[in-house]
């Protein structure tokens, strides 16, 4: 009897199979992924220049009559060694229903190793493909330096804005409100003069309203009227970036030296401080005693707040040279920098947000 049974079970499991695999004829065929065209630019190329433009003209129709759900792209870098990738976040590329036409713009900087292009359809299908850079040919370019620059907390002295690039470097709300886009640095009062990013405004709430706050000197004040928001990054002060390291700098490549050896770099030498995917917004609060005290400013990408992802390519070092107490209770700062010579702000506004909940300007 029960080899009876055996039997018919074994012919049950054999129908099932056979079913199983008449069905599989009827499946609907894999559709290749559809191919992202880049034009004359080629998937690869043996070595870019440091501080030119990789340009991307990125052009793909999906065939899924729904239309596109997203289009974006991402940069891959190795500066914090042969075998450590920092990855951007997701930076969107425009795209109409079913088409992406854009034009998109990749700052080449030390490490630069790959840009990957992704593109979903609604029905969820994926196509990508990536253009890699094999080598970066450093750049032999002096740094710029500014010097004697002062920021104030209070709004009154119009002094809370810093530009890198712009010919007038610090300036009060009333420019910034025209160049929102241009904004490297902000000043507000917490605890002394703090240097904050303009993306970080709302850290909390006393970033965002200032301590104390009857000076109205918090983000909420300094930014008033502010309707996009600019990435950088900013550091606490670095013992090791002193003001002889500071005065010795002249070269890009010395600057990319110290970056990399000092405080890139693993001990015994370097500080392996990981400035690369450092999400970072506010600095330290200087007061008077915050003499030849120094700290990193980062340009790069960042994804919206609350995310923590983000890729730091350019550097730049600030040295605090004093910090003066105002009878009225705010600061003054007066500091040097120096950076590329390049405009780092105009290459990084790949990641300007709106201001975000719960905390209007």
């Amino acid at each position: 009897m029960k080899i009876k049974y055996t039997i018919i079970s074994m012919l049950c499991f054999a129908c099932i199979v056979l079913i199983f695999n008449s069905c599989k004829k009827f499946e609907a065929p894999v559709a290749p992924m559809t191919p992202i065209d880049f034009g004359a630019i080629p998937d690869s190329y043996a070595s870019l220049t440091e501080n030119t433009d990789l340009v991307i003209p990125v052009k793909f129709t999906t065939p899924c009559d729904s239309g596109l759900m997203s289009a974006s792209y991402k940069v891959v870098n190795n500066r914090m060694g042969a075998i450590v990738l920092t990855v951007s976040p997701a930076i969107d590329i425009p795209f109409t229903g079913k088409t992406v036409d854009a034009t998109i713009t990749i700052p080449v900087r030390k490490g630069l190793i790959s840009v990957i292009i992704s593109i979903y359809d609604k029905a969820g299908k994926l196509s990508y493909k990536s253009v890699d850079i094999k080598s970066v040919v450093l750049s032999g370019s002096n740094v710029k330096t500014l010097t004697n620059l002062v920021m104030s907390t209070d709004p009154a002295d119009n002094q809370n804005f810093f530009s890198m690039y712009e010919a007038t470097p610090v300036f009060g709300n009333a420019t910034a409100l025209t160049k929102q886009n241009r904004i490297d640095m902000i000043v507000t009062l917490n605890g002394g003069i703090r240097p904050i990013t303009a993306h970080g405004y709302a850290i909390n709430a006393d970033y965002y309203n200032g301590t104390p706050t009857n000076l109205n000197a918090g983000s909420k004040a300094v930014l008033a009227g502010f309707t996009k928001l600019t990435y950088t990054c900013v550091t606490t002060a670095r013992t090791y970036l002193t003001r002889p390291v500071f005065d010795a700098i002249a070269k890009e490549s010395e600057l990319n030296t110290f970056m990399d050896t000092v405080v890139i770099g693993y001990p015994p030498h370097g500080n392996n401080y990981n400035l690369m995917a450092l999400d970072r917004r506010n600095a330290d609060a200087y007061t008077e005693t915050s003499v030849d005290k120094g700290f990193i400013i980062g340009w790069g990408y960042h994804a919206a707040p609350p995310s923590l992802v983000a890729l730091n390519e350019s550097f730049g070092l600030v040295m605090v040279k004093s910090v003066v107490k105002k009878p009225n209770g705010h600061y003054v700062m007066t500091f040097d920098v120096k950076a590329p010579a390049a405009d780092q702000r105009a290459a990084y506004n790949a990641s300007t947000i709106a201001p975000y909940a719960p905390y209007p300007l």
